[in-house]
């Protein structure tokens, strides 16, 4: 049985996960490297794949939201200081 079943409340968690961690990323990093980036990112991928995999959609759309904030994190970075 999947713990995050219904679909508007797995896009309402993703959505508050992706504002609190684009909100702690914009308050406490300043920038982070490409490295770092591209691994957290596929990791991230990798995740909520394999969340997908095991029958968990729900979590899977709150673990993209994580990829999510810190793509907003880097393009806001990259737009504010040029």
């Amino acid at each position: 049985m999947a713990i995050l079943a219904d679909p508007s409340t797995a896009g309402l968690a993703a959505l508050v996960v992706f504002l609190v961690a684009l909100g702690l990323l914009v308050l406490f990093i300043e920038t982070i490297s490409r490295v770092r980036l591209v691994a957290v990112l596929v990791l991230d991928i990798a995740i909520a794949g394999s969340l997908v995999a095991a029958d968990e959609a729900g979590l899977g759309l709150v673990a993209l939201s994580v990829a999510a904030a810190v793509l907003a994190n880097e393009a806001f970075e990259r737009l504010t200081t040029r």
